[in-house]
């Protein structure tokens, strides 16, 4: 299942020097910053999370990761980096998250990545605002 072809959110990023090996592709650590970036773009297209933080003393926190390496990337390749909402539970969401070289169908790299909404006083699970959940709606995968 491609996310080129699903209600996603889209966002580009260039390989640059640094974030490349001896080898000349992408270090491996570097494509979870390209989805971390690609999901705080997302989210900031749904809401404020700075605003969220403040009014409500939550978080989201990473509790789990699953990153598939399919093809290298390399310096000065134009990335795009596709992001859905997999899931919406009670206090969890989990996103899916695909990158490929611009003008290509090629995935080279995916990712489930899930996070938790955390009360930051007790450092536990709170049930994920109605609100939140609608405007992540938005980009919900069927």
């Amino acid at each position: 299942m491609s996310l080129k072809t699903k209600k996603t959110h889209l966002n580009k990023i260039k390989v640059r020097y640094s974030e490349v090996d001896c080898q000349r592709i992408v270090y491996n650590s570097h494509y979870l910053t390209y989805f971390d970036i690609s999901l705080s773009e997302m989210l900031e297209d749904c809401f404020d999370q700075d605003e969220y933080v403040k009014n409500t003393n939550n978080d989201f926190h990473t509790v789990g990761v699953q990153m598939d390496f399919k093809s290298p990337a390399r310096l000065n390749d134009q990335l795009e980096v596709y992001t859905g909402v997999k899931k919406l539970g009670n206090s969890s969401m989990t996103f899916m998250q695909e990158i490929y070289k611009a003008g290509s169908d090629e995935v080279l790299n995916s990712a489930n990545i899930t996070w938790v909404n955390t009360n930051q006083k007790s450092m536990k699970s709170e049930t994920i605002p109605d609100d939140i959940r609608s405007k992540l709606n938005k980009y919900l995968i069927d």
